[in-house]
């Protein structure tokens, strides 16, 4: 009876650790594999871009690889120098020349670029590597001409990258336009507004009425609220009205919609100076140029204007190789010391009769011999096989050579695949069978052991 008991304390302990190894070997299976930070990333980094002004362009140019075997989610990353803010699209993709994508990368306004690789490299884990262009402004004053080094941060590696700086010395501002005109730009970093500025010559006659059209082109729309019309007397050497403005002894009359803007003075005296800021947004961020055009009336005179602004694409490329190296399977791996054939192992000194394949006896080796005669007649081990008969004198079986090295890195290798690919989780889904046959045997025994007592 306390076999009994003990065998159904057993295979109930058995049965519960068969469910909690199943359950913990499901969580594992379900686990993500995690991502990492690639510190051996490699990134090259130039420009071509001369700099002359603050806010002035910088084209930057990369070139990007990572070690073989990084996977999919793994990151790398580019910070921007201090003098530079990142200019354009925010995210883009990194594809190779079938259009497959090999890496993502996103900016942020801190100015980090942050490069995630896809599942592209799980299939293609060798020489992964590309290219990518972007666009960045200049974000401070010049002071000097010649050359500078910024500092791009790559990882924990710090990239230096000379620009060409040259300040402009004669004739840099516009000064008092001469003739009308208007110009548009980016207003944010992500390109996502415009501002354009419509300009004039100071009025001529006595008296002067003014109207100025603005007709957006398709993806954009008017932002009513940010349309300022400015009046005064007053220009700065960059050719942009200063206060003191004369905006409320002659005020601007505005009719505005999203597609249309008509602004209109009247009655301004000689000498003074108009000019007119819109602000529109962009509704259709696919486009690579964007146009805005319209007109300047001054006192009957019709002027037709019009300004575009391409936008700055941020691009890359990627690809990688496929991983020819076979890998062996599991169930074909060989031990490091595989027991050798009975084929190759040392015969007894006298051969067995039982396997002696003719009819007409042999005579068995005389003990005292350990070497092959000279002309030794067939060995009835070797009358099917033209290899030698092995010495007697060898007492030991003969091992078959094969380097421990790369069954080490079959461990290893398994080890990764299971700490990435939660091949852990089947692991313990296996082991939680057999403990819950253990326990089923245990259960079966014990049962029928009280089933026979009790009889």
């Amino acid at each position: 009876m306390n076999n009994q008991i003990h065998l159904k304390t057993v295979s109930l302990v058995t049965a519960l650790l068969a469910v909690v190894t199943a359950v913990l070997g499901l969580g594992l299976t379900a686990l993500p594999a995690t991502a990492a930070n690639i510190p051996d990333a490699e990134i090259t980094i130039s420009t071509e871009s001369v700099v002359t002004k603050q806010w002035d362009q910088v084209d930057v140019k990369c070139n990007w690889s990572v070690p073989d075997k990084s996977q999919p989610g793994d990151t790398f990353s580019l910070r921007l120098p201090a003098e530079l803010r990142w200019f354009g699209d925010t995210a883009f993709d990194l594809k190779n020349p079938d259009g497959r994508t090999v890496a993502i990368a996103a900016a942020n306004d801190a100015g980090l670029v942050v490069f995630t690789l896809t599942e592209f490299v799980a299939s293609h884990p060798l020489n992964v590597g590309g290219k990518c262009s972007f666009t960045t402004q200049y974000s401070r004053e010049l002071t000097n001409g010649g050359t500078e080094e910024l500092n791009f941060v790559v990882g924990d590696r710090v990239v230096r990258v000379p620009v060409t700086t040259e300040p402009c010395t004669e004739d840099c501002d516009p000064g008092v336009p001469t003739s009308v005109g208007k110009s548009m730009w980016w207003a944010d970093p992500a390109q996502t507004k415009l501002e354009s500025v419509f300009y004039m010559p100071p009025m001529t006659f006595e008296t002067n009425d003014v109207v100025v059209t603005d007709f957006p082109a398709a993806g954009m729309e008017i932002d009513c609220s940010q349309v300022t019309p400015r009046v005064g007397k007053v220009v700065s050497a960059a050719g942009n009205i200063v206060e003191p403005y004369d905006n409320d002894q002659y005020p601007a009359s505005i009719q505005c919609t999203p597609q249309s803007l008509t602004v209109s003075w009247q009655g301004l005296p000689e000498g003074e100076h108009v000019e007119l800021f819109v602000v529109t947004t962009v509704t259709d961020s696919s486009l690579d140029i964007y146009e805005n055009n319209g007109t300047v009336n001054i006192s009957g005179e019709q002027h037709s204007v019009g300004a575009e602004t391409r936008r700055s694409i941020a691009s890359g490329t990627g690809d990688g190789t496929v991983d020819t190296t076979p890998t062996p399977s599991p169930s074909t791996t060989p031990s490091a010391t595989p027991s050798p054939s009975p084929s190759t192992t040392t015969p007894p000194a006298t051969p067995s009769p039982s396997i002696t394949p003719s009819a007409t006896p042999t005579p068995s080796p005389s003990p005292s011999t350990t070497t092959p005669p000279a002309t030794p007649e067939p060995s009835p081990s070797t009358s099917s096989t033209s290899a030698p008969v092995p010495s007697p004198s060898i007492s030991h079986p003969i091992v078959v050579v094969i380097p421990e090295e790369p069954a080490e890195s079959t461990d290893e290798d398994n080890s990764e695949q299971l700490a990435n690919t939660g091949a852990q989780g089947q692991a313990f889904i296996f082991i939680a069978a057999a403990l819950l046959a253990v326990g089923s045997l245990l259960a079966f025994a014990g049962a029928r052991k009280y089933g026979q007592r009790s009889h």
